[in-house]
């Protein structure tokens, strides 16, 4: 009788419990306001109208293209938002582009994926016309996991701490979660190549990472009521900057903090660019002012906040030519040169060789052949002639004359920096739980809550 009651008091338990929800989807931009679109299949799909009604297409390359507010594909046309899915072949197949019967993909049926502009997607594709009808834009729409798999794949390493897994996983789905609830009438929350969130589809997925993100599905960071925007960059360089010098607004749970990312490969850098190489490539982006004869910024140890932030990162750097002068941000510039952030220094250095070309000699001292050894020589650095214009420099003029930039850390420095929770678990012995201190560090003020 025991036995009996405790295994229906049981079955009621298990009926009244909630029901464990699934995680939403998010729909990911993968082609934004393009003509067209190549869609790869390596099994039959499906294309289902809004209508609901469904077409059948077999394996091959397929091209989509916009015209007149219609979705082409070959001589036909599709209405607004039509969705692409995989299905296995039926017997007799379907028939390819190329009018012959497909060849069924050897690939195992759950490894079988449309790919879009050579990039695999689980999920659905989805199609619509943007820009009045006349561009493409091709959405991937797939659960939020999926989407903070991927992401986090090219961002951390299987064989990193969990507890800094754990913290960009939820900072991560934080940050997706606050662009799905503003999402509104956009065709997508978030756009593939997010900076600082790239979205790589299946390849970028590590299964490995994914095992250890999957201990906080669910969780996300919110602040007074609202969820979080928790951005996130690779290296800070000892110190994460403010959302008011990054963003241009104050974010209370994204102050400046102490960073830990010492051991980031990239943590201080160096590049040498020729004066000549930025002339080109000012010009080629469409600031033609000629021979470069100076530039304006202030020095790192003296900062003037005309054109650098409290932080010392670069806020606007101004270029001199023969023929004009430009200005840009900071960041725009350093994207320009693609430095690794605008937390740098600028110091005039002379052109030196990577490589030096050594004779090999016999025992005879007879040369029998020659090898090229690389080599990393320093070399002296001195600042940039100065002017009386406080912050302005002249430039030599000469032919070989060279620029250091000699900076530190990789990104905008916004938020959790991957090594520097790397080095926060490394240093608590990878604690279980710790990546809630993690988060707190980062984001102060936040809370953690589960939304499924």
């Amino acid at each position: 009788m025991k036995k009996l009651l405790f295994t229906v008091l049981s079955a009621l338990c298990i009926l009244l419990m909630p029901a464990v929800q699934a995680a939403p989807t998010i729909d990911i931009g993968l082609v934004v306001s393009q003509y067209s679109a190549e869609v790869e299949a390596p099994a039959g799909f499906i294309i289902t109208l809004p209508d609901g009604s469904r077409e059948e297409y077999g394996v091959g390359k397929y091209f989509f293209s916009a015209g007149q507010g219609r979705i082409r594909l070959d001589k036909k046309t599709y209405p607004d938002g039509i969705v692409l899915t995989l299905q296995e072949p039926k017997e007799p197949a379907a028939k390819a582009a190329s009018g012959k019967a497909p060849a069924v993909s050897k690939r195992p049926a759950a490894q079988r994926l449309l790919s879009v502009n050579k990039q695999e997607c689980p999920g659905e594709i989805w199609i619509y016309t943007t820009d009045g009808g006349t561009d493409l834009t091709v959405v991937n729409r797939v659960s939020l996991e999926t989407y903070v798999n991927s992401v986090l794949g090219p961002k951390s390493s299987p064989i990193w701490p969990d507890e800094a897994i754990k913290a960009q996983a939820v900072a991560v789905r934080s940050l997706a979660w606050y662009y799905m609830t503003r999402q509104g009438g956009s065709l997508y929350a978030v756009r593939a190549m997010e900076p600082g969130f790239f979205y790589g589809g299946e390849r970028t997925i590590n299964a490995n990472i994914a095992k250890v993100a999957a201990q906080t599905a669910g969780q996300v960071l919110y602040y007074d009521g609202a969820p979080a925007a928790c951005y996130t960059s690779e290296s800070s360089g000892g110190r994460t900057v403010s959302a008011a010098e990054a963003l241009g607004r104050n974010i209370p749970y994204l102050p400046s903090v102490e960073d830990y990312d010492k051991d980031c490969p990239g943590f201080a850098w160096e590049k040498r660019i020729p004066v000549s190489t930025i002339s080109r490539i000012l010009n080629q982006l469409g600031h033609p002012i000629g021979k470069l004869t100076g530039y304006r910024l202030s020095a790192q140890d003296k900062p003037d906040e005309r054109d650098r932030f409290a932080s010392g990162r670069v806020r606007y750097i101004s270029w001199q030519g023969e023929t004009g002068s430009v200005t840009l941000t900071g960041r725009e510039f350093a994207d320009m040169l693609a430095l690794s952030s605008n937390d740098f220094d600028v110091f005039l250095t002379e052109a030196l060789p990577d490589k030096l070309d050594i004779p090999i000699e016999n025992s005879a001292g007879i040369e029998i052949g020659r090898k090229e050894m690389p080599i990393d020589v320093k070399g002296p650095t001195e600042p940039v002639w100065k002017s009386t214009i406080p912050g302005f420099h002249f430039l030599t003029g000469s032919k070989d004359e060279m620029l250091l930039f000699r900076g530190k850390g990789i990104g905008t420095g916004l938020g959790l920096s991957k090594w520097g929770a790397r080095g926060m678990a490394d240093a608590a012995g990878d604690k279980a739980g710790y990546y809630r201190q993690i988060l707190a560090h980062y984001y102060p003020g936040t809370y953690l809550t589960t939304v499924y």
